[in-house]
Formats: structure tokens, C-alpha cells, sequence
């Protein structure tokens, strides 16, 4: 071999590796790709030996764009302090890694302005596709890369643009909550949930209260809160203050359960023994609550990875897939756990 290149001012070039070798750098990168063309077993191991010594890594940028792909995919979230999001994270980036793809985050904290901003970043980075989990709240942020890199929009619907959606059943996970509580026997059943910007749509409420009309009772006991644990304790606090108090709590989420609870307890009231509380989402948090949370599950994996699929192969698929949702019976609803 020749003598080791002593400019350590620069990275390692492919270059390098040749001339240590004492090949061209086309079998360098034949080496390298594992192809096009094959190279004997003596040079591969000259080559080998050479990329060992110089400590030689490739560049993958260059090779990115070489070939057309980088391999990255861009996931949009509002945070990841939720568990919610944070959950759903981990099944996108199981269900990334299994595809041979690795997950650039970018996260908006709900503010129009970086929202816009990362997405931008993420598609100046060439990722091959974008992720969304959340409602975009910047219109600016549609238009970006809204014809040359794919994008799918987990859990929620990106109104007016033609995004492929990927999600819950949140209505008839709603549903078979209601109904759930409505067979053990309770006829005042209560829905906390946050504010939805227009135009989107509270599915788990409408279908709460389409279950209470069908059975003659009364879907009054309605508390319009935030989406976290704070709003679930306030919002519980102003029903069960109510002349006529629930018996039962459908919660829209699991933070907002885990809120409902701390309150029932404070209020020196017991769960279930004296109100039932169900949840949505089905995060580990709902396992670990006391007592611990009945909840409707949101399909984290089914969904992150048929969002995946669309995004990688998009063929001929519908505009809307939308996943069931999986009851889990613990002992807040009731049942005997």
C-alpha cells in the first residue's frame, strides 16, 4: 500500500482510499455499494483494509442523491410530552426501521410559524416522504412540497388539501365505550373533551352523544376542557358540582382521564364504586393510573405502519384508511380486574 495520507485537516475522500490501495476509486465504489461490478476477493480485501485504516465513511448525503432517495423520513409532531404522541413516535420509528428507514422529528410546540419552518428544514433535507402527525395549524405549511414528496397525515385530517389520511376509528371507539357503560347499568354518562379548531370535528363526542340519543338518555353532561390532565381535573370538577352529578365519564383522552381521577379522589368520591371513568387512547399512563383505566386503544403500530406503506408505496390506495380501535377492560369502568 501506499503511505497513509497525514492531511487530517480535510475528511477522508474516496480518493484517499484508491491511493492507499492502489486502485481506482470506480472499484473503491464498487467495494463500497457491494456493485454494479464485482472485484476479486484479493482487492475487495486491499480496499477493505485501506477504508479500516483511514477510518473512511462514505458519504451517505452524496450517496443519497446520487441514487434519488436519502433513506430519511420527516415526522411532524405538536410534542412529545403527551404520551400519546410520544407512543405513537416509537411505532413510527419501528415501523421506519423495519423498512430500512431512519425518522428525522421535528417538532412544531403547535406554533404556525415553526411548524412552517420544520417542515421547510425537513424537505430542504431531502427526506423522501413527510409524516404528519397533527392538524397543521400554518396554511403555508400545505403547500410545502405538496406535489414532489410524498406526505401522509396520521390521526388527523388535513382539511381543503388532498392528503391521505391514516387513523382510528375514534367514532366507533367512542361508541363501544358508551355502550360499554351504558350495559353496567349507568344512564348518566358524562364526555370531557378539548376544544377542536374549525374545522375539525370531536368524532368521539358526536358518537357518544348519537349512543345517549338512541338509548332515550340524556347527552347534557358535556364539559369542554383542554386536552391534558389539568382540563380533565377542571372539567370533572364542574360536573360532579352539578345538581344532577354523573355516574359515569367518557374521557377524551387518557390525560384527561388520568385529571378525571385525581379530582374523584379529592372530592373524597370512589372509582368506580361511585362514578365509572373510561378513556381514549390507551397509552401506557392508563395502565398505572389508580385504579387503573378501561380505555378504548388507539392501533399505534397498525397505524404507523400502514402510514408507512402509503407513503413508501402509494399505488392505488383510498384517500382515508381508517383503523378499528381495541377496547382493553381494566377495573375503572366496573369490571371485576
Amino acid at each position: 500500500m501506499d503511505p497513509v495520507p497525514t492531511d487530517r485537516s480535510r475528511p477522508t475522500t474516496r480518493s484517499d482510499v484508491a491511493r492507499l490501495a492502489g486502485v481506482s476509486t470506480a472499484v473503491v465504489s464498487y467495494v463500497v455499494n457491494g456493485g454494479p461490478r464485482g472485484v476479486a476477493p484479493a482487492t475487495r480485501d486491499k480496499v477493505l483494509r485501506a477504508i479500516e485504516v483511514l477510518h473512511y465513511h462514505p458519504n451517505s448525503s452524496a450517496r443519497a442523491l446520487k441514487r434519488g432517495a436519502t433513506q430519511l423520513l420527516g415526522v411532524v409532531v405538536p410534542d412529545i410530552e403527551n404520551p400519546f404522541y410520544s407512543e405513537f413516535v416509537g411505532a413510527i420509528d419501528a415501523a421506519a426501521h423495519s423498512r430500512d428507514r431512519s425518522m428525522l422529528l421535528a417538532l412544531t410546540h403547535k406554533d404556525p410559524e415553526r411548524e412552517f419552518e420544520m417542515i421547510t428544514n425537513l424537505v430542504d433535507r431531502g427526506v423522501d416522504g413527510l409524516l404528519v402527525l397533527a392538524f397543521l395549524h400554518s396554511k403555508k405549511s400545505y403547500a410545502i412540497a405538496d406535489t414532489w414528496v410524498p406526505r401522509v397525515v396520521i390521526h388527523e385530517a388535513a382539511v381543503g388539501h388532498a392528503f391521505p389520511i391514516v387513523g382510528p376509528d375514534l367514532s366507533q371507539g367512542a361508541e363501544v365505550a358508551t355502550r360499554h357503560l351504558i350495559d353496567h347499568g349507568h344512564s348518566r354518562i358524562a364526555y370531557i373533551g378539548g376544544g377542536m379548531p374549525a374545522p375539525r370535528i370531536d368524532y368521539r363526542r358526536i358518537a357518544w352523544e348519537s349512543v345517549l340519543n338512541r338509548d332515550g338518555l340524556s347527552p347534557d353532561a358535556y364539559a369542554l376542557t383542554t386536552w391534558d390532565r389539568r382540563g380533565g381535573s377542571e372539567g370533572t370538577r364542574r360536573l360532579l358540582q352539578q345538581e344532577s352529578p354523573p355516574t359515569a365519564i367518557l374521557a377524551g383522552s387518557d390525560l384527561i382521564a388520568i385529571g378525571a381521577l385525581r379530582t374523584i379522589h379529592e372530592m373524597g368520591l370512589r372509582c368506580p364504586e361511585d362514578i365509572a371513568v373510561i378513556s381514549i387512547d390507551g397509552t401506557s399512563e392508563s395502565q398505572f393510573s389508580w385504579p387503573a383505566l378501561t380505555t378504548v386503544r388507539q392501533p399505534f403500530e397498525e397505524v404507523s405502519a400502514v402510514a408507512l406503506d402509503t407513503l413508501l408505496t402509494p399505488g392505488d390506495r383510498p384517500a382515508s384508511q381508517i383503523l378499528p380501535m381495541t377496547m382493553i377492560i381494566r377495573s375503572s369502568c366496573g369490571c371485576q380486574k
